[in-house]
């Protein structure tokens, strides 16, 4: 309105010049177009103290006047559209579509959000039918929401709201307000289910170490109380386990830096084979672990401490639902990263994949990029165990999930190894790789970039 206004006056000023030149000579239409500028410059109106009155008494200074007059309008104009651009940039930068209508419901301004929001041919044209009818109620000075879900793909939450804008009770217009609440619902879901699971994992052992507890103060029998007291050991143990892995998954979840340095690869597999060499033994399965030659070369530039709990956590599983007598094989190899089904003996040739890359795992604010030179290391944990059915290959890796909760319950699995695994991975550029087929085993891929080795 305000660029409307001063385009009016270059043109009434412009249109005065014309006139006077039109009239040059004649004394009675230069008074007469005089008594307009005046008017035109405010003159008829109460003067500022100090101010001097307009006084020109030839064709000349009126002319000189009036090209001032449009000088200043056109800065005026110029000044009005800069700050025009700078209010459009600042609210594209907004997270939320805003539209703004006048009166007479004319859309005065809208930014980048809500444009695209509004012109969409999907979905989201229920989106734009919201947005008009919250408008037309906020007009009449009514001041509602709405949300809108969309079942995609992807599924989306969108929250309308529409307020009317006045001034002094004067109705000037409406604003209506366009937030994706997507990523907020699916943290709340998140949320909520994770605290669901939670108290049912603990509840759990806490509730038979309760019961256990009365059961032996009851017992007379020596042997009955040994063996009462070696279940509540265990019981207790199975809720240190879910503490100390629910610390950790909070720690690759939330930590801003890691401790990145360089790290071969080959030993640090061995060390985690040496670990976990008792657990093997128990279960009596075999764990093959790589040997030092030219592999012991490959290194990556990690936080050691992650990558040793995230394949210490596959080699764990790996020989928990593993049969007697079967082998547990670690290996590491160079890869071009083209490959995503590289082909393994144990897991099998038609075993079902699940690629879980950088879209679909929670990626850190700033995450590290991947190799410049096309370079990767993968590093491979395969069983021969139960496997994993091809419709839960995707889910193996949420939080408490387990595919054997029998098993995972006798072997004290908290089902959070996996969703650790998946953020270590996530945190250092990568993407894991799962191939299973149920009765044959399983093969899971960690793909890291690769970096040279230090001279």
């Amino acid at each position: 309105m305000l660029i409307a206004l001063v385009a009016v006056a270059a043109a009434l000023a412009v249109a005065l010049v014309v006139l006077l030149l039109l009239v040059r000579g004649r004394s009675s239409a230069a008074e007469r177009l005089g008594r307009v500028v005046h008017r035109f410059a405010g003159e008829g109106e109460e003067r500022r103290p100090g101010e001097a009155r307009l006084d020109h008494n030839s064709l000349d200074d009126w002319i000189t006047y009036l090209e001032s007059i449009a000088t200043t309008a056109a800065m005026t104009a110029n000044l009005a559209e800069r700050d025009r651009a700078r209010w459009q940039l600042a609210m594209n930068e907004l997270a939320v579509g805003v539209v703004l209508v006048d009166e007479d419901g004319a859309v005065c301004a809208s930014n980048a959000l809500a444009d695209e929001m509004m012109s969409a041919r999907d979905a989201m044209a229920l989106v734009g039918a919201g947005v008009t009818q919250l408008l037309e109620s906020a007009q009449e000075g009514q001041a509602r929401s709405r949300t809108v879900k969309l079942t995609g793909p992807p599924p989306r939450v969108i929250e309308i709201s529409g307020h009317p804008v006045a001034s002094d009770s004067h109705a000037l217009g409406a604003v209506a307000v366009i937030a994706d609440r997507t990523d907020g619902v699916r943290v709340d879901e998140v949320r909520r289910d994770f605290v669901a699971n939670l108290s049912h994992e603990l509840r759990t052992p806490v509730g038979a170490i309760a019961l256990l507890s009365e059961t032996l103060a009851e017992e007379d029998d020596a042997a009955v109380r040994t063996r009462l007291v070696d279940r509540i050991g265990a019981e207790a143990d199975r809720v240190s386990h879910i503490i100390d892995d629910l610390l950790e998954l909070s720690r690759v979840e939330l930590e801003g830096t890691m401790a990145q340095e360089s790290v071969p690869v080959v030993p640090l597999l061995c060390e985690v084979a040496h670990q976990y060499s008792e657990h093997a033994r128990k279960h009596e399965v075999e764990l093959v672990r790589p040997v030092e030659s030219d592999d012991s070369a490959i290194v990556l530039h990690a936080d050691r401490g992650q990558l040793l709990r995230a394949v210490g956590n596959l080699v764990d599983n790996a020989i928990k639902y593993s049969d007697p007598g079967s082998e547990v094989r670690l290996s590491v190899a160079p890869s071009s990263g083209d490959d995503r089904a590289p082909s393994d003996a144990l897991a099998g040739a038609d075993a079902p994949v699940a690629h879980i890359g950088l879209s679909e795992m929670p990626v850190p604010a700033d995450p590290p990029s991947g190799p410049s030179n096309g370079a990767w290391v993968d590093i491979v944990v395969a069983d021969e165990g139960i496997g994993i059915p091809a419709d839960e290959t995707e889910r193996v890796f949420e939080r408490f999930y387990r595919v054997d909760k029998a098993r995972a319950r006798a072997t004290g699995g908290t089902g959070l190894g996996l969703s650790i695994v998946r953020h270590v991975v996530a945190n250092h550029g990568g993407e894991v790789m799962l191939h299973s087929r149920e009765g044959v085993g399983t093969t899971f891929t960690l793909r890291f970039p690769a970096c040279q080795a230090s001279p």
